[in-house]
């Protein structure tokens, strides 16, 4: 493909187009991140009504006494993020529709950015409301959140570039592996965790930090660390073929590093079990994956110039 024939969409997008695009692409992230940092301060009971933190009062009230651990402000920061997801990836969708030469990524992805917030949301409503959410249903409003995720980021690198198609290459093939096997490895944690286990949370597979996590189980334990062995070593790979490329040398460098700092915290909380490592160790694991997804992304729509 030439540079001639595949121009960056960039010059021909409004501003308001662009920020919006950008907008919701970090709030879906934040709402995924702080979702991650609710579940492993254990905040997400510390606020039981919907939407407000109580049926008093729309927001928290009262000392605090932890910052990181069963903290109110928390959970409502995290509402507030995953509530304003819906709106701006809307208005993301209703804007694509007006551009002229977009790819279609561009107009299709934020609709789903837009339905995975909506499922996310019932689901998240429902656990605050401390109404009764199976496995499936905690696997249904992770798997919604991290495809609203994905599918918004896509969206916005799509934004910038406008290949006659998605370019296939050994890079954008082992991303979109390793981010596939990323995503079902924190999926089926939903299954392998015990009740109350931290293995919830959105992290890397430690085994048997929580006495509970025996009582779940087995096979799922056994699959999610096979995952994650798959995952670390597509992780490797990609960046290891990326690092020569311009154009994907930041995220390549990127994911590699926080591959590094995840499996290092892993391994620290396996030899300590301490609650503390658990809120940097479940943040570093969703930067990864979004780091991931955008290299992904970029290693996927190509334009010319990058070739």
């Amino acid at each position: 493909m030439s540079s001639t024939t595949a121009m960056p969409l960039a010059s021909t997008v409004p501003t308001l187009t662009r920020r919006v695009f950008q907008l919701a692409t970090l709030l879906t992230f934040l709402a995924v991140a702080l979702g991650s940092l609710v579940c492993a301060s254990e905040s997400g009971f510390e606020c039981g009504n919907w939407p407000g933190c109580t049926a008093s009062a729309l927001l928290p009230s009262g000392p605090v006494s932890s910052f990181f651990y069963k903290n109110p402000w928390i959970e409502m920061t995290h509402r507030t993020s995953a509530i304003l997801v819906g709106p701006a990836a809307l208005a993301a969708a209703v804007l694509a529709l007006r551009l002229k030469g977009a790819v279609a990524l561009v107009k299709v992805l934020p609709w789903v950015t837009v339905a995975g917030a909506l499922v996310a949301g019932y689901f998240g409503r429902l656990t605050v409301l401390g109404l009764p959410v199976p496995a499936w249903g905690g696997a249904l409003d992770l798997g919604s959140a991290l495809a609203a995720m994905a599918a918004m980021v896509v969206a916005t690198v799509a934004l910038e570039r406008t290949p006659t198609r998605p370019s296939r290459s050994r890079v954008s093939s082992l991303a979109w592996v390793s981010v596939t096997v990323m995503v079902a490895m924190h999926l089926v944690s939903l299954f392998a965790a015990g009740a109350g286990s931290y293995t919830r949370c959105l992290s890397w597979p430690v085994w048997e930090l929580l006495a509970a996590d025996r009582l779940a189980s087995g096979s799922a334990q056994v699959i999610r660390i096979g995952l994650a062995i798959a995952a670390a070593c597509a992780v490797l790979a990609t960046s290891w073929y990326a690092r020569n490329q311009a154009v994907l040398r930041g995220p390549a460098v990127g994911t590699g590093v926080l591959l590094v700092i995840v499996l290092f915290f892993g391994l620290a909380l396996r030899v300590t079990h301490s609650d503390q490592l658990g809120v940097p160790f479940s943040v570093v694991t969703v930067v990864l994956l979004w780091t991931q997804v955008l290299l992904a992304a970029r290693a996927s729509l190509r334009v010319g110039d990058e070739h």
